[in-house]
């Protein structure tokens, strides 16, 4: 975020929205603690963990920006706040000292960093050998956090897969926080918590599958581990749940995430998109099949560009679907307009929206045969952005 937006970090809402002193509390921080807070921004939580470790520890506020780090410290020396430590810091070095830091907290940041490699690497030389991070991410999963644009969520399985190959071991994920996730890690080397793919889990023998149902928008998953450790079940967007009637398949809408702490059944709620317009949505009656989002790619790279974007609600299940037909099928205007027709909305722009998208996917929709009937709709389109798409394409 720009230092121009500094006061928008300082609105009183943020109390509510983000329970910053029960986050900071979970942290356990406590006199003579050093810490890093990067992406410190106006010093939002800077000044919190500072009273906290007070008198004899040090916050070291990092941001990219030195306006930044000139609010920040106005807002501390307004506040009388000790032991914060400004930092400067570069697009791929934190600028921190080397195996001195006992916690390092990002919030809402990470998933700016345009080198986080070489990021992760340096707060891996930051951390004592004990040290931990905290980090808050908006949550794809659940929708919680689609209210923050697209680009500035994180799924759980998208963190793992990068800080896992970067030297760091998940001790806790913490999901009390209205729109976030709350990761807590530390460097590999002890008894963190397993993170396992849903299809490799039930295929290794990790979980076993107790029950579950299909409806509307859903597929509820019953699991349960077979072995005591604390574990983390993952599925991507994309996974798909084919129905052998004649109900319609179901596409995992975003990714997904389940931790299993307990040796008991664990219920787990997917989000889920009918795949087949046309057809019923199935329901508990009916069977299905896991597939990997893999074996269907086309639809997999639809799915995976809808769950980073925010589309209206009242047509974003449609134009999906339009997608999803595109990317897998060969259907002609006049099937795609049928579907359209059920939103309030001009037909054409619904069809040219869901082409545009589809090919923004990585799907060539000029090999298909709504591409060779555009005429029948692109005279009608409004969108000036919509048009340039079909002339230049």
């Amino acid at each position: 975020m720009s230092y121009q937006g500094a006061g928008w970090l300082e609105r009183p809402e943020r109390v509510a929205e983000e329970m910053p002193d029960e986050m900071v509390a979970m942290m356990g921080l406590e006199d003579g603690d050093v810490v890093a807070d990067i992406g410190a921004g106006s010093g939002y939580f800077t000044r919190r963990m500072a009273r906290i470790v007070a008198p004899t520890g040090t916050v070291y506020a990092v941001d990219i920006q030195p306006e930044m780090l000139e609010i920040l410290q106005g807002h501390v020396e307004e506040e009388g706040v000790t032991g914060v430590v400004p930092v400067l810091s570069e697009f791929d070095d934190p600028k921190l000292p080397e195996g001195e830091i006992d916690w390092i907290l990002l919030v809402d940041v990470y998933h700016e960093f345009g080198n986080h490699e070489a990021m992760l690497a340096k707060m891996l030389e930051a951390l004592k050998s004990d040290g931990r991070v905290a980090l808050l991410e908006y949550r794809v999963e659940d929708g919680s956090g689609d209210h923050i644009k697209g680009d500035h969520r994180m799924s759980v399985r998208q963190v793992l897969s990068e800080w896992g190959p970067a030297g760091f071991e998940l001790v806790e994920l913490h999901e009390f926080l209205p729109s976030q996730h709350m990761f807590i890690f530390r460097p590999s080397g002890g008894e963190g918590m397993a993170h396992y793919d849903l299809l490799e889990a039930i295929r290794e023998g990790h979980i076993e599958m107790v029950s579950s149902d299909l409806g509307a928008e859903t597929v509820e998953l019953t699991i349960r581990r077979t072995r005591p450790e604390p574990m983390v079940i993952t599925l991507p967007v994309g996974t798909y749940f084919e129905t052998p009637g004649r109900a319609s398949d179901l596409i995992a809408l975003r990714d997904g995430v389940v931790v299993l702490l307990e040796d008991g059944p664990e219920v787990w709620q997917v989000l889920a998109r009918n795949v087949q317009a046309t057809l019923p949505a199935p329901g508990p009656q009916d069977e299905f099949e896991i597939q990997s989002a893999d074996e269907r790619v086309g639809m997999r790279d639809v799915m995976w560009l809808y769950q980073g974007m925010n589309l209206q609600p009242e047509i974003e299940p449609l134009i999906q679907q339009l997608s999803l037909s595109i990317a897998s099928g060969n259907p002609g205007y006049a099937e795609l307009a049928e579907l359209a027709s059920r939103t309030p909305y001009a037909p054409e722009e619904i069809v040219g929206l869901a082409v545009a998208y589809t090919d923004s996917s990585g799907t060539d929709v000029t090999t298909k045969r709504i591409w060779a009937e555009r005429d029948r709709f692109v005279p009608a389109l409004t969108d000036p952005g919509l048009r340039r798409f079909f002339e230049t394409r």
